[in-house]
């Protein structure tokens, strides 16, 4: 028996762990009843209600997909290049010498997924955007409403959502400040 310092235990990875869902049954779906979800249930019932209300020429569903696919479109791409940065500046942030112990008591994987899930919704969004500017090509307007509708649920959720990763990153930022570098 040696006296000397006990080495921490060396997690393994299985590849199952390291998929989006082997990491959401370590984070649970606690990352699906954020605020984020539910203002953005609010404010899509609430906008679905009001142009449902006050259907009039120039505000249906129709004219309102043919004014906000592009714009939908550029802007869900663009914000998916940010996240995708800021996971970049975030892994930057982790003290090194603490990786082993995160990995070992999955901090790590609860620290990542919510990037790779913030990813997910903004592909989700260029998805639904690029089959809403097909529709309108093909003159489907039968299934516009419903990818509108769809559009807005997901632009929503994932811009609330984007924005609570921006608490994380500062919280992750604050807490590496407090590290001492061994010299």
């Amino acid at each position: 028996m040696s006296n000397g310092p006990s080495k921490s235990k060396v997690t393994q990875l299985t590849y199952e762990s390291t998929t989006f869902l082997g990491l959401l049954k370590i984070v649970r779906f606690r990352e699906f009843k954020t605020w984020s979800f539910y203002w953005a249930i609010i404010f899509t019932t609430s906008f679905i209600i009001f142009i449902v209300r006050n259907k009039s020429e120039g505000s249906d569903f129709i004219s309102l997909s043919s004014l906000l696919s592009g714009t939908l479109l550029g802007a869900s791409a663009a914000i998916f290049g940010i996240v995708i940065a800021a996971l970049t500046l975030t892994i930057t942030l982790f003290h090194q010498s603490l990786l082993p112990v995160m990995l070992e008591k999955q901090l790590l994987q609860k620290y990542l997924f919510p990037f790779w899930f913030a990813v997910v919704l903004w592909s989700a969004n260029i998805v639904t955007c690029l089959i809403l500017l097909i529709l309108q090509a093909l003159k489907q307007n039968c299934f516009i409403p419903f990818f509108l509708s769809l559009e807005l649920f997901l632009f929503l959720f994932a811009t609330f959502y984007t924005v609570s990763l921006t608490g994380l990153v500062i919280r992750l930022a604050l807490q590496r400040a407090q590290i001492r570098e061994n010299k």
